[in-house]
């Protein structure tokens, strides 16, 4: 009977998109100022939590992962939308510089500074097989982290903290946690830059390391930046 239920309400939550794959609807919450009070660079567009299906705006646990593992990866997308945005911010002190122990090429934003802009965000959890989904209270793990924004009609803009999927060596992952659970499993969840352990064993927040990289019919490698950012997301 507990089988029963837990797949009652699992399917219970499960939302049909086209071409038949099912996706659990999450709520997206982008933190716009850290506990000093510093902005992050990846922030909400000042209109609070995202919601799946409204106002254009998509977020959720897709089940087409790799590795054959079903909801086990978060994707976020405002590109059908036309009145959420994400706030996205470059700053030279960000950027890596020549010389430096994550450099490997020239800072080439489209932007210095902040700008709002449309945007698909996707982890990839199950590309190293760890699931989202069923993970335990107070676990954590490590995932690549991918953001996109447009940057013409037919090309975009990507900046890899992804590591474990790119290959890019100076660049991070990120960190997900799982912060409570129901029958169905994780429902509320951290992701945030892999913290800095300390001499003593301790930790602080740390800035996650990504490549940006100009898509087209080649990549360019626009440099890598120091990136600052907490999302929570809650199911559903």
């Amino acid at each position: 009977m507990r089988i029963r239920s837990c797949l009652m309400i699992l399917v219970t939550t499960l939302v049909f998109a086209k071409g038949g794959i099912t996706t659990v609807p999450i709520t997206s919450t982008f933190a716009d100022l850290d506990a000093t009070g510093l902005p992050y660079d990846v922030q909400s567009d000042g209109h609070g939590s995202y919601s799946n299906g409204v106002a254009g705006v998509t977020t959720f646990l897709t089940s087409n992962g790799y590795n054959h593992i079903a909801y086990g990866d978060w994707q976020f997308d405002t590109y059908s939308s036309t009145t959420r945005l994400v706030n996205l911010s470059f700053d030279t002190n960000d950027a890596a510089q020549p010389g430096g122990p994550v450099y490997t090429a020239p800072a080439n934003p489209p932007f210095w500074g902040t700008q709002s802009v449309l945007a698909h965000i996707e982890d990839k959890c199950t590309f190293i097989n760890n699931d989202m989904l069923t993970m335990k209270v107070g676990s954590k793990f490590t995932c690549p982290l991918i953001i996109r924004f447009p940057a013409t009609s037919r090309t975009d803009y990507r900046l890899y903290i992804a590591r474990s999927f790119t290959g890019y060596t100076e660049t991070s992952d990120v960190q997900v946690s799982c912060n409570s659970a129901d029958s169905g499993g994780c429902n509320d969840w951290f992701i945030d830059p892999i913290p800095v352990v300390n001499p003593d064993g301790s930790t602080s927040p740390g800035k996650a390391i990504g490549r940006l990289v100009l898509s087209g019919k080649t990549l360019t490698n626009d440099g890598d930046f120091y990136v600052a950012f907490h999302f929570h997301l809650t199911r559903p």
